[in-house]
């Protein structure tokens, strides 16, 4: 270690590898959890969630959240209008002209 103005600063060789090894797997699993959340917040266009995601480092845990339970509550309300649909036999509706 290097002493230089009264602090220590740990070098990353000074690090043994099966450290760097965990620092290197935490990053990997921060950024994929990251990766994923962010990429469904997009594709559900929900922007306070994107910019919650994207602010927060909590190694994945709200990122796991978000994605098991708020975008799993969506997906199942999609489905279940999908299936309600189908046994009705009614068109999705997809919007209509004025009549005048």
């Amino acid at each position: 270690m290097n002493i230089q103005g009264g602090a220590s600063r740990m070098q990353m060789t000074s690090i043994p590898p099966a450290g760097r090894a965990l620092i290197v797997a935490a990053v990997a699993w921060n950024l994929g959890w990251k990766a994923a959340s962010l990429w469904r917040a997009v594709k559900n266009d929900s922007k306070p969630w994107f910019a919650a995601l994207l602010l927060s480092n909590t190694m994945g845990v709200l990122d796991g959240i978000y994605l098991f339970v708020v975008d799993r509550r969506r997906r199942e309300d999609e489905l279940f209008e999908e299936e309600l649909l189908i046994v009705t036999g009614e068109p999705e509706q997809v919007g209509h002209p004025q009549e005048t």
